[in-house]
């Protein structure tokens, strides 16, 4: 009776695993790669945090620089992350992107 229960909850834990790995990498991955086979361009998927890294530095980066002349060119400075990435990839890449992050 004991060797069942553990069989039983090794099988659990395997499926529970393997759902996981779908979860967090596999799923993911196909999905970066239809989207690339279809053209879309975009960074690439990273594990759990995404872009949050490179968004935190642009930001840190963009508030560390002195006061700037008013005008209504401010995306470079509010949004640097999303304006490096609508130049680096258009403008439909923003909303893909945070999908992947």
């Amino acid at each position: 009776m004991a060797t069942a229960a553990v069989c039983g909850l090794i099988a659990i834990a395997v499926i529970w695993g393997w759902s996981a790995v779908n979860w967090l990498w596999l799923r993911p991955k196909r999905l970066e790669r239809l989207l690339r086979e279809q053209g879309f361009q975009g960074n690439p998927y990273r594990f759990l945090f995404g872009d949050t890294k490179l968004m935190l530095n642009m930001h840190k980066e963009a508030h560390s620089k002195p006061l700037m002349a008013l005008s209504h060119n401010i995306a470079l400075r509010v949004l640097s992350f999303e304006h490096q990435t609508i130049n680096n990839y258009g403008a439909l890449a923003t909303c893909i992107s945070f999908n992947f992050s």
